[in-house]
């Protein structure tokens, strides 16, 4: 598999982490969930680091993925964690992840093709 597209895929997978680990969770259950939260803040991180490995030919081929963000997202969480924003984590989770998830599925060749 291409360095990019495999790159891709681990977003991918981190990506459907969140997704499940956020599934039918209200806000106060995850407020009060370390460990619902610690595994999204991990996912995130993940999927910003895979981000900032992506080529940048291949980001600015890709311009309606926010790479930027999404690889700042993972230096604040990582780097600045005393100041975690939950209200931003929450968002990504529950709005920007299933659209990202949208934007790099068709990117990704089907299995058969590699």
């Amino acid at each position: 598999m291409p360095r990019d597209e495999g790159y891709l895929l681990y977003m991918l997978f981190a990506a459907r982490r969140v997704v499940h680990s956020t599934a039918n969770v209200a806000r106060s259950e995850f407020d009060s969930d370390d460990e619902k939260r610690d595994s999204v803040v991990l996912q995130l991180g993940n999927i910003g680091e895979a981000a900032s490995k992506v080529s940048p030919d291949f980001q600015r081929r890709h311009p309606g993925i926010s790479w930027r963000q999404i690889i700042n997202m993972r230096h604040r969480l990582f780097h600045e964690y005393e100041k975690v924003n939950w209200d931003r984590v929450w968002e990504a989770a529950v709005h920007d992840v299933p659209a990202l998830i949208r934007l790099i599925e068709p990117l990704i060749p089907p299995e058969d093709s590699l």
